[in-house]
């Protein structure tokens, strides 16, 4: 019997699964929106396991086995609960890990979804073959992910790569609230969107789509705000590039496809101020990077526990 590998990527909005062969080729997809499922008590979790036992039947009647789950969430997993997120109530990743396996007797894998997404670019993305590389997610939040040695740096607490949280300014930090974070408050859909609201007339409220395209149209306002968010991004660019010291950088996320169009302006910043600038280049996966890192993360965790992958 043939194995399947399942992966799912948990976003904002909806959750997504993907069944694939070992080569990554992707034979069936589900989308469900998430609803109120991130509202309530482990919400989230109960809509993963039942994303997930409704494609049992399809796998069964193609003779499909399941060789491994790998999962991407929003937040960090550490010591059985889920941290920097607004609502932690919505999963608990213990009882999720213990219910799948126990209902599809497979291994299962969960990490955050940038570290899915890097995962996803290093086997079948922008940074095949790249070793060490750094992945850069500008979306509706802000994050990246170091690729060392084959695999993603985790950190002691699972919290490697959450760059949301860096400081911007000299002085005595404010208290955050898990969740927010003062770079991604100037660069990120969220810190954009604000950034927008805060100072337009009446207050207006944008998504980052929009305000890049009235930036087009010769929108002054929008055009500083998108201005501020790099004079902050640009920095910690370099910041992460000159400790981490990759080959390749890749940026991916959502808002990361209005900046491309600063791809001259990052190269030269990071030419101009890093020691060994690395090659830049942009996600090919697009919105599909975590899901075919969850993909992968399930293949990884099937060999960690020395599951055969065929």
């Amino acid at each position: 019997m043939k194995r399947l590998f399942l992966g799912v990527d948990c976003g904002g909005t909806s959750l997504r699964l993907a069944a694939a062969d070992a080569s990554g080729t992707i034979l069936t997809e589900r989308i469900i929106p998430t609803g109120m499922a991130q509202e309530r008590e482990n919400g989230l979790g109960e809509a993963i396991v039942s994303l997930v036992s409704d494609l049992l039947p399809d796998l069964d009647r193609y003779a499909y086995s399941i060789g491994g789950v790998g999962i991407g969430l929003p937040f960090v997993c550490w010591d059985g609960k889920a941290h920097l997120c607004r609502n932690v109530r919505a999963l608990d990743p213990v009882w999720l890990d213990e219910r799948l396996r126990r209902s599809i007797g497979a291994p299962v894998g969960i990490t955050n979804d940038v570290k899915c997404a890097a995962l996803g670019e290093s086997w079948l993305g922008a940074a095949k073959g790249a070793d060490p590389f750094v992945y850069l997610n500008v979306g509706t939040g802000l994050s990246a992910a170091l690729f060392s040695g084959g695999q993603v740096h985790q950190g002691a607490h699972n919290a490697a790569g959450e760059i949301a949280y860096w400081a911007i300014e000299p002085g005595e930090p404010k208290h955050l609230a898990e969740g927010v974070g003062p770079l991604e408050e100037v660069m990120s859909g969220v810190g954009l969107s604000g950034t927008y609201r805060s100072i337009s007339p009446g207050k207006q409220k944008l998504s980052a789509e929009e305000i890049f395209r009235k930036a087009d149209e010769g929108d002054t306002l929008a055009a500083s705000v998108i201005e501020r968010g790099l004079s902050y991004l640009l920095p910690a660019i370099a910041n992460i590039l000159t400790f981490a010291d990759p080959e390749l950088l890749v940026i991916g996320g959502g808002v990361s496809k209005g900046l491309v169009r600063f791809s001259g302006r990052i190269e030269s910043y990071i030419g101009g101020i890093t020691p060994f600038p690395p090659r830049l280049a942009w996600s090919s996966l697009g919105g599909r990077a975590g899901l075919v890192g969850a993909v992968h993360l399930a293949m990884i965790t099937a060999r960690a526990e020395a599951v055969i992958v065929e």
